[in-house]
């Protein structure tokens, strides 16, 4: 009989033929190459991987993916530090021939990626493009500095070869060097560098060349390269096609992103948020498909589910798919769709936190910094990935429990989860009708679809556990946790809103009193605070055909949201019309409207309704109640300090964990 899956996934599921020797991968999905240094990848201080890189990779193996790309500079650690080394000169090779064994052991696929930082580099190392880019203190590349950097390539390719890869790819995208080269946006040379297709891919081709007669038919060569530069002027799918007719006589495969560094407004395309569609270079991809070119193409950006991928394999939109966060999220993906289990498939919420935590003051600076790297990677919706790996070798609990969770937020449900997989027995009390907490905000908005995906997803693990009995429209007191006598008590209660000391500011509504109730709010909208809250309100509420206006007290808006997250909040902010008074605050609020100050002075600004967005803090009074209620009371999520998701979801884990 035909498995369930096949039926589902008739494409997804069939194995995929490359190269000249018919190099077999078991399916369609693969891991697209994960972080560049410090994101947890198992690197050494002298770029070997080590034991926990090996556990690392090998769970989106034996998670079901087909491959798994580790990526790599060349020169080693350019303009990322930290990164994986293989020089066997410099790096005992041991434990990647460990790696590759295991990988193997499931037929799966390893493939490196290499790429050269062009103008980006770091302090001490060459930065040349492909023009003279002083703003950046690069300079054109000359033919012997080029020359120099297929035979390095050539060098790491035969490293690669040697630490038995099976695979290497070729960043050929995103504004890094050979972008650079391929794209009329960043090369005006006159030279035979410049100027036609041919010319542009003359650089890029050198390289190929270089490594193909260095590793012969024995490693697959794929192209990540750019279906766009999604700005205007610069390379376009049909262009892409002709670049790949090119190199294709000597590579194997290539899949499609886009997005250039020349226009930093583009980064939230190269690694989509919530604002992107679902697969959103797919229609680049089908172009070039469609174009004659012969070899398998693949596709990478915001392929987050199975379903969707399916459906891109099905138009002939591609032939394989790359995930990196929906795999890191849930590095069993596959394995569960497979089984027909997509409902336990843990989801991306697409903020990009993995990539941008400690680059947040990027932004406020030079969109093109990559100075802040931070060596505390999280995901928002795994709290077992990257360093909080660590987690996994905790032993199992010593004894089962009676715990209590005193709230249904996301805090809270990750608790309880968490505890019942350790054995224990919970009760969860939430003083409302439903689970979710302040994630339920998200459902109206467009753009935090992923979020209301994440708070069903908990919901349902919690209902799917016998172990967990949750009491409905229940404020839980001190007395009703003493009867019961539970050996331990999470209090996940959650933050209140803050109400600013501002005159009149009975006559505005809150901010969480808007989400759901837009019905309820005037034509002309000043939203007080320029938060991440007030900022997303601004932009869902133009977009319903109201005229917001945000004043924020600091210079930045949003300051606090990560670097990608911020960089799509000034786009779309601009794309709905939503203006921002930053620097300026809220004197008075009346009923027509809003006195506020700035360094120009004194104004009014009419409004129909004024809305508070200044933030949370914690519920301390309703968390203190149960201080020594038992003999273990751990506080998780915003009633420790008000936060965000990955502090929730961490936070309410690490607290099962630890029972």
């Amino acid at each position: 009989m035909k498995p369930v899956y096949k039926e589902k996934y008739p494409h997804l599921f069939e194995p995929l033929y490359v190269g000249r020797n018919r190099v077999r991968f078991n399916n369609r999905f693969n891991v697209a190459p994960i972080g560049s240094g410090a994101t947890g990848g198992g690197e050494d201080s002298d770029g070997r991987i080590n034991t926990f890189g090996i556990d690392y990779w090998m769970r989106y193996i034996q998670g079901g993916f087909s491959r798994v790309t580790l990526p790599m500079e060349v020169p080693i650690d350019g303009s990322h530090e930290h990164m994986f080394n293989l020089n066997p000169k410099t790096c005992n090779q041991m434990n990647f021939q460990r790696l590759q064994r295991a990988v193997h052991a499931f037929n799966g696929k390893t493939f490196v990626e290499y790429m050269h930082g062009g103008p980006y580099m770091r302090a001490g190392f060459k930065k040349i493009s492909a023009d003279d880019e002083p703003h950046l203190g690069s300079r054109a590349a000359t033919r012997e500095d080029l020359e120099e950097i297929a035979a390095l390539f050539a060098e790491y390719a035969h490293w690669a070869q040697i630490a038995n890869f099976d695979g290497i790819l070729l960043h050929y995208g995103h504004g890094w060097l050979f972008n650079y080269f391929l794209s009329p946006l960043t090369n005006h040379r006159r030279d035979e560098f410049g100027g036609s297709i041919e010319n542009r891919c003359r650089f890029p081709l050198m390289v190929i060349r270089a490594i193909r007669e260095t590793v012969g038919d024995n490693l697959l060569i794929e192209l990540r390269i750019n279906g766009s530069d999604a700005v205007e002027g610069g390379i376009t799918p049909e262009e892409c096609a002709e670049q790949l007719k090119i190199f294709e006589p000597y590579i194997d495969m290539a899949h499609i992103t886009c997005g250039h560094r020349i226009d930093a407004l583009t980064r939230p395309k190269q690694h989509p948020t919530g604002f992107q569609p679902m697969a959103h270079n797919a229609w680049a991809s089908e172009i070039v498909k469609k174009s004659g070119v012969r070899i398998p193409i693949g596709l990478v950006g915001g392929v987050y589910d199975p379903a969707v991928a399916e459906e891109v394999l099905a138009k002939g939109q591609a032939d394989y798919v790359l995930m990196a966060r929906s795999a890191m999220a849930d590095p069993e993906l596959v394995k569960k769709a497979k089984e027909g289990r997509e409902d336990d498939i843990r989801p991306c919420l697409r903020c990009n936190y993995c990539m941008d935590h400690g680059r947040r003051v990027a932004i406020s600076r030079d969109l093109h910094l990559l100075a802040y790297p931070s060596y505390d990677r999280q995901c928002m919706t795994n709290p077992m990935q990257f360093q909080s790996a660590q987690k996994l070798r905790i032993p199992p609990a010593e004894r089962a429990k009676k715990v209590a969770v005193i709230g249904g937020g996301v805090a809270g449900m990750n608790a309880a989860i968490c505890c019942a997989d350790r054995g224990h027995s919970v009760v969860m009390y939430e003083k409302t009708g439903r689970l979710g907490g302040q994630a339920l905000l998200s459902d109206p908005m467009w753009f935090k679809k992923e979020m209301k995906l994440y708070h069903e997803y908990l919901e349902r693990q919690v209902k799917k556990r016998p172990a967990v009995t949750v009491v409905y429209n229940t404020a839980a007191t001190r007395e009703m946790v003493e009867e019961n006598d539970f050996d331990a008590v999470i209090v996940a209660v959650g933050a209140e809103q803050i109400v600013p000391p501002i005159p009149g500011v009975e006559k505005a509504m809150m901010s969480f009193d808007v989400f759901g109730h837009e019905d309820r709010v005037g034509r002309r909208v000043v939203i007080i605070g320029g938060g991440a809250i007030g900022v997303e309100l601004g932009i869902h509420l133009n977009g319903l055909g109201h005229e917001c206006t945000i004043v924020e007290m600091t210079e930045h808006i949003a300051a606090k949201a990560q670097l990608t997250e911020r960089t799509d909040y000034l786009t779309w902010l601009e794309k709905s019309g939503v203006k921002t008074m930053l620097g300026t605050t809220c004197a008075e609020i009346t009923d027509s409207g809003v006195r506020v100050k700035n360094a120009g002075g004194e104004q009014f600004l009419d409004a129909d309704t004024v809305i508070i967005a200044a933030g949370t803090r914690a519920l301390e009074k309703e968390r203190d109640q149960f201080t020594d209620v038992a003999f273990d009371v751990i506080s998780v999520g915003d009633c420790v300090k008000a936060s965000s998701i990955v502090h929730a979801t961490h936070t309410g884990f690490d607290a099962g964990l630890t029972l």
